[in-house]
């Protein structure tokens, strides 16, 4: 049976490290839409798919899919405390 729940994420120097950051923020853009993103639903789908898809893809696959049980992580995280610190909007407030 796959241990999902206890993933050991391997990384051979910084283009690996640089690779699964990047990785990570393209799968969740992708996988948004359907999926959503930020939730508990979302986190556990994508720690699913991470930790299942995790050691059987080669090199790619293993930074493929530590992106996504890092993604998965965040989401979980931020549904949980919210979505505090994430800065303002970025508009004028039309009432200053």
């Amino acid at each position: 049976m796959t241990d999902v729940l206890n993933p050991k994420i391997h990384a051979d120097g910084l283009i690996d490290v640089f690779a699964i950051g990047v990785s990570k923020q393209v799968t969740e853009r992708i996988i948004a839409p359907y999926v959503g993103n930020a939730t508990i639903t979302s986190g556990l789908i994508k720690g699913v798919v991470g930790g299942i898809a995790y050691g059987k893809g080669g090199r790619i696959g293993n930074i493929v899919s530590s992106g996504l049980i890092i993604d998965a992580a965040e989401d979980i995280a931020v549904s949980l405390l919210g979505k505090i610190g994430q800065g303002g909007s970025g508009t004028r407030d039309e009432w200053a």
